[in-house]
């Protein structure tokens, strides 16, 4: 009897190490194909972490350990959401306070919407900002009466908190849910707890390597870093409602405001009904270098984290979400990129739609982008003079007009080189033809100074006609906006 259990031990543990050796490879093909250096998961079952899987390697071809560190972009809003609402569970901060009471931004000193501002306008997305201000802050809207996703509202939430409570926004973090968790690869700042080893660099879909971003101050929207098990410890938590009072747990799973695509946001989190009368909390992350999604199903206590590490991370979900998901994962499959789907709002962010018709001329001025901006950062002033066309015209909202190729190529020698850093930002890219002429380009970049490694960099829009003459394109005039 004892052999025979043996026997059967055997084949089962055999069977599942082949089960398990099969989705390494196929996942490890399905990285290769896409150009993603590394991806991170989690899997939750009944409120427990069941799985944790890290694929890939890092540069030097160490293979990604199972506690690899991720930036995880916007998926940082969840946990300053349930920093807020802890400390509203504990009568120590109110939901609908106006935070003009602790904080009051420069740009809108005087402007009345400010007063109208509550924690509750933030963690909704309606307070009106836009995502980040160009130049000043602005209101697009009334507080509250209508949702538009916004980082500049959780940034302002979370100095309204630091001039509250006299602490930063990452001690109060410590002190509310890593701490108590035991979460301790998770940082708002890249301090002395970060073992920059184990840090998952950010990729372009070229394959190059963006530039590393130590962050020294908080963000309440952006730039978390933390592990796959650190992360999927804080959403079973959350899932579990520890540390939250009913009232404030019911407030955060409740329909708040209507987003996109037939979705609702709760209290900090996005918000899915499926057909079946289940619901699940999600967030998506999307930056240069990172495509991240998180979702947790409170009542089926079940949930899955997606971490990756480069531009096309988004080129999985797909293929996850189904494995992982099953039905749910296809309706939100559907949802976020059928026919109805409304680009660059929805949390599958980075899926860019081209029909076939436009397919090639997006692929032609992305190729022109890289080969401009290469030069751009290089210092190249040859080839970026050869790209302009001589009677190029350069708008920029701060610096003005200008229409010399010559005095153009002078500044970016005297400002630009070896100063300044340009990345672009393809989710959202958009490329319109111009019939017997050529394209217009508009999308948002950022730029990084070299010289002034904690100075925040933040997208822009930009607008570039390019001409196209006899197959030789060249860019007629750019319209930058700061």
């Amino acid at each position: 009897m004892k052999l025979y259990a043996l026997k059967i031990f055997l084949i089962f543990n055999t069977l599942t190490m082949m089960s398990q050796s099969l989705e390494h490879q196929e996942m490890t093909k399905l990285l290769k194909e896409n150009n993603i250096p590394i991806l991170g998961l989690g899997v939750i079952e009944k409120a427990a972490l069941k799985k944790i899987e890290v694929f890939g390697d890092f540069p030097d071809g160490k293979k990604a350990s199972y506690n690899t560190i991720f930036n995880v972009a916007s998926i940082t809003k969840p946990v300053t959401a349930i920093v807020a609402l802890k400390l509203v569970s504990q009568g120590k901060w109110d939901l609908d306070e106006s935070l003009y009471h602790y904080w009051i931004d420069p740009d809108i000193k005087n402007n009345p919407k400010a007063k109208l501002l509550t924690t509750r306008h933030v963690l909704s997305h309606q307070t009106g900002f836009p995502n980040w201000r160009n130049g000043k802050l602005n209101f697009k809207f009334i507080p509250g009466t209508k949702y538009g996703y916004s980082g500049e509202g959780f940034e302002y939430l979370r100095k309204a908190l630091e001039s509250k409570f006299k602490m930063s926004l990452n001690d109060l973090a410590s002190e509310l849910i890593f701490n108590p968790l035991q979460i301790l690869d998770t940082q708002y700042v890249w301090n002395e707890k970060i073992d920059s080893s184990r840090v998952a660099l950010g990729y372009d879909a070229d394959g190059k390597t963006y530039p590393v971003y130590k962050r020294k101050i908080p963000n309440g929207a952006d730039d978390l870093l933390t592990t796959i098990k650190d992360y999927s410890t804080f959403l079973i938590s959350v899932m579990k409602g520890e540390g939250l009072s009913e009232k404030v747990r019911e407030e955060m799973h409740s329909n708040q405001v209507a987003s996109v695509n037939g979705k609702y946001f709760g209290l900090g989190f996005e918000k899915y009904t499926f057909k079946d009368g289940n619901y699940c909390l999600a967030h998506g992350g999307s930056d240069n270098g990172v495509k991240s999604l998180t979702f947790i199903f409170p009542k089926t206590k079940q949930g899955l984290v997606l971490f990756t590490n480069a531009d096309n991370g988004y080129k999985v979900y797909e293929k996850v979400l189904t494995e992982y998901l099953g039905t749910y994962g296809e309706e939100i499959v559907a949802l976020e990129m059928g026919e109805k789907a409304e680009n660059n709002t929805n949390l599958l962010k980075g899926v860019v739609k081209q029909d076939a018709k436009n397919k090639e001329l997006y692929n032609e001025i992305l190729k022109m982008d890289t080969v401009f901006f290469d030069a751009y950062n290089t210092c190249d002033l040859e080839k970026q003079a050869e790209i302009y066309a001589d009677d190029i015209e350069f708008f920029h909202d701060k610096g003005g007009f200008m229409n010399s190729k010559k005095e153009i190529i002078e500044s970016t020698k005297k400002y630009i080189c070896g100063k300044v850093t340009r990345t672009l930002l393809k989710e959202g890219l958009e490329i319109h033809s111009i019939k017997d002429y050529g394209a217009i380009q508009i999308g948002y970049h950022k730029f990084y100074n070299n010289q002034e490694e904690n100075e925040k960099s933040i997208p822009v829009k930009f607008m570039m006609i390019w001409k196209n003459n006899n197959g030789k394109w060249q860019i007629k005039k750019v319209v930058s906006l700061h």
